[in-house]
């Protein structure tokens, strides 16, 4: 009986996932996370300058050990001449998640946007594959630099738990170069 217990506690333990830091002091950041974070750079046309977009991702809903995808965004943004335009903020947080919302033909359940002294913060959660699956996010401005972060999930598998974890360990590294 007890190595029955053993063997089932060994394969739930095998269940769990090892979180460690995610550290990328080209793009400023880190972030704890259950998976290895894949880095890939594009150029864009950018209104006055080419726009070097980053992204790191990893995992997918997919998986049968951790059914979620974890992105992070990372470029740097125009700002307005007036870096406390509310109203810039506000549109920029919406035009942001619209786009993302089209390309997963999701839902907004809700979007609340915070100030701070230092940045600007848009706090979201979506709906996608009509209400099975979920996303989280963050998407953050502090000076020219543009975070966003993204968790995807299924509803059936209750990945808030995780989602809070990865969103609410980001944070941003100072003296970061890009």
């Amino acid at each position: 009986m007890l190595s029955a217990l053993f063997l089932i506690s060994s394969w739930f333990m095998s269940l769990q996932q090892e979180w460690t830091w995610s550290i990328h002091p080209e793009a400023g950041f880190k972030v704890l996370s259950p998976i290895s974070l894949i880095h890939k750079t594009q150029q864009f046309p950018g209104e006055f300058q080419e726009i070097e977009y980053h992204q790191y991702n990893g995992g997918s809903v997919t998986d049968s050990i951790l059914p979620m995808a974890f992105v992070i965004d990372h470029y740097k943004v125009p700002l307005p001449a007036d870096s406390t335009d509310h109203l810039y903020f506000t549109e920029f947080f919406q035009a942001t998640i619209d786009q993302l919302m089209g390309s997963v033909d999701g839902t907004l359940v809700y979007m609340d946007q915070l100030s701070h002294s230092d940045r600007e913060v848009c706090v979201w959660k979506a709906t996608y594959l009509n209400g099975k699956g979920v996303i989280r996010g963050n998407l953050i401005i502090t000076g020219d630099k543009y975070y966003g972060l993204q968790v995807f999930g299924l509803a059936k598998h209750k990945p808030n738990e995780v989602m809070t974890k990865f969103i609410e360990s980001f944070r941003i590294l100072q003296d970061s170069k890009s």
